[in-house]
């Protein structure tokens, strides 16, 4: 029976790098696909003119949403950003993640202080929770919601709290080794899992808004098309 120290390096080493390798790999896929169906819907579209500065602009907008701080969407807005900047930030310049990168490819970059660490990775945990509670409060978002938006959910909650409790141990209800352990092998699913789920948005979301774009503009003929499927041929529709 394999030691705990073993799994442990198993889980530092090869696992990691497998789990970075499925993610590249399924990512250059994702964003393969995508670029080839963007060609293709381009060259059948009957309007070809792609309003960039527009689509930047709207850009802009979901990633600082500006117009979601009204309303009664205030607190699900709040805690989106929340989740989503603290997820990357901790993600991206935790000491501790530099550090393993900087072990593994010879690359590091400035590193959050430990204060600021916890502070991120609590309101991040805080926002997480509560979008999770935004969700069973709604009976519209419960009824659109599937097993892959509640899994992922509470996927993403594992390694920032087993994460945060690896930097305190003193609190930690549970061996050291098994909540690193519980650490590592949670993150790489997450990681295996992004170009497979909706979580791939974090590097399609630039195509993503050209595609929409792209598809209110209708290929040659179809709204002749359409009138045909309506049976009114000649019709205005």
């Amino acid at each position: 029976m394999p030691s705990m120290e073993s799994v442990l390096t198993f889980a530092r080493g090869p696992a990691l790098y497998f789990a970075f390798a499925v993610f590249f790999l399924g990512m250059l896929r994702q964003v393969g696909l995508t670029v080839a169906e963007l060609v293709r819907a381009y060259g059948r579209a009957g309007n070809q003119v792609i309003p960039y500065r527009v689509l930047f602009r709207q850009s802009l907008g979901w990633i600082i949403p500006v117009n979601g701080l009204r309303g009664a969407r205030v607190p699900y807005t709040v805690a989106s950003v929340a989740f989503h900047v603290g997820m990357l930030l901790v993600t991206l310049f935790l000491s501790g993640h530099v550090q393993l990168i900087e072990k593994g490819m010879g690359i590091a970059w400035p590193t959050l202080q430990p204060a600021v660490a916890d502070v991120l990775t609590i309101t991040t945990l805080a926002a997480l929770a509560a979008l999770l509670l935004f969700r069973l409060g709604s009976r519209a978002l419960r009824f659109l919601s599937t097993f892959q938006d509640w899994f992922l959910l509470v996927l993403c909650m594992v390694p920032i709290l087993s994460g945060y409790y690896v930097s305190h141990p003193a609190g930690n209800p549970l061996p050291f080794w098994l909540t690193y352990l519980i650490h590592l092998l949670s993150a790489e699913l997450l990681v295996i899992l992004i170009p497979f789920t909706k979580l791939a948005h974090v590097v399609l979301f630039p195509f993503t808004r050209i595609s929409w774009e792209l598809g209110w503009h209708f290929v040659p003929g179809a709204g002749e098309k359409v009138r045909i499927a309506l049976g009114k041929r000649d019709e205005p529709v």
